[in-house]
């Protein structure tokens, strides 16, 4: 297997701090990368996530009527309406029991809790604004050893998945070296240009992502 002299440097470690072309920089600066949320498609409805605005805790109750009344707005899917979901538990992530819009249980802080599906971007996007909901909280539990009692080693998980942390304070009073320094790094801010989104496509009984 050959490869190129760009991939020898990237494997040799001479790219680093090396000024590179990036392959598609021209299409990106120029507006002509066309990424998955741009490609045309006939009868395209846009669909805008509503979150959760807190941590954990059930919905009591979801007011949609303001957004279904708004312009475009084909359907408003909550937890209420949503289609039902596979509840069958395998043993590998991929056969996991699905949540989303399943039940009224709120278990993450921006969990998605609604969807509006309307003719345009802006209109799902205006809609979505306008679904509110009421919760009963609960206290989130924000540190793991608090959840120490109710941890468990699994069964199986093709490891061993005991461990033991021995004493740094110990280990670092008997060491024959120690050096201690800080570091810190300005802030750094993730701009993708790509949309958030992709595109989902029915042919018949053929779903094409």
């Amino acid at each position: 297997m050959s490869i190129s002299r760009k991939q020898r440097d990237i494997v040799t470690g001479a790219a680093v701090g090396a000024p590179m072309d990036r392959v598609d920089g021209r299409l990106k600066v120029t507006g002509g990368a066309r990424y998955s949320a741009e490609i045309p498609v006939a009868g395209l409805h846009h669909a805008v996530i509503v979150q959760s605005t807190v941590a954990t805790g059930r919905i009591t109750s979801m007011a949609t009527s303001e957004a279904e009344r708004m312009p475009g707005v084909v359907r408003v899917l909550t937890h209420l309406n949503a289609p039902r979901l596979s509840t069958k538990v395998g043993p590998t992530p991929a056969s996991r029991v699905l949540t989303l819009l399943q039940d009224d249980r709120v278990r993450y802080n921006g969990q998605p809790i609604a969807v509006v599906v309307a003719d345009t971007l802006e209109h799902a996007t205006d809609a979505a604004h306008r679904v509110h909901a009421r919760y009963d909280t609960a206290r989130p539990l924000t540190d793991m050893r608090q959840t120490n009692r109710v941890s468990y080693a699994p069964e199986s998980s093709g490891r061993k998945p005991d461990s033991s942390t021995g004493n740094v304070k110990a280990g670092l009073a008997q060491a024959e070296v120690r050096v201690e320094q800080t570091y810190a790094t300005p802030m750094e801010n993730h701009n993708p240009m790509e949309p958030h989104s992709t595109i989902a496509v029915w042919e018949g009984d053929t779903l094409t992502v």
